[in-house]
């Protein structure tokens, strides 16, 4: 996306989320919200870096992922086919739409594995592929479109590779202030009982 005059962006951004829900205590331990994991992976061309994420989507507005699109402002979203439209896409230049099988979370940590200037272990990628199996099918897709419409071939130990996981923060959404509010009160109440 081009700001008046401004300099073009120069990530790719990959995006799938499980068509599985992860189930997420909400209210009390009998009520369970499902809440979709998200896998993203961001190659920026102009620095040859691969940022791969994977999270579980807290909001119903999917805010998270709006930060990080809005975050890497992509050239282009590639993503498997949908039932949504990409009208929800505001201010995205290109939305492209890759077959499922392209998003293969075996073949991006391949890829990952051999590509990577670091070994994936220093990551946090070592033995927990399969736990990342989201952002891996993302990155097996950006970088086939890179290779197949921007000319760029990726050689082994050349990828500088970071997994941005959310591990040390937390976003409330307003969509979710009520059971929000509702759980920080229950929280904070059960400690003022059991101290």
């Amino acid at each position: 996306m081009e700001e008046d005059g401004g300099e073009r962006s120069s990530f790719a951004v990959g995006l799938i989320g499980n068509r599985a829900k992860e189930v997420t205590p909400i209210h009390h331990s009998s009520f369970y919200s499902s809440l979709p994991s998200v896998g993203v992976a961001a190659f920026d061309l102009r620095s040859a870096s691969l940022h791969l994420s994977q999270y579980i989507e807290t909001s119903r507005s999917y805010q998270n992922t709006k930060t990080l699109l809005h975050f890497y402002d992509p050239m282009v979203i590639i993503v498997p086919p949908t039932k949504l439209s990409a009208d929800h896409m505001v201010g995205v230049s290109e939305l492209v739409t890759l077959p499922r099988g392209c998003f293969d979370d075996t073949k991006g940590a391949v890829l990952v594995k051999s590509l990577a200037a670091k070994e994936p272990s220093v990551l946090g990628l070592g033995t927990f592929y399969k736990q990342y199996y989201l952002c891996l099918a993302a990155a097996a897709a950006t970088i086939k479109w890179i290779e197949a419409e921007k000319g760029v071939i990726v050689i082994n130990r050349s990828l500088m590779v970071t997994f941005n996981g959310s591990f040390d923060h937390m976003n409330i959404d307003a969509t979710r202030y009520l059971d929000n509010v509702w759980l920080v009160g229950h929280v904070f109440k059960e400690i003022l009982v059991w101290h």
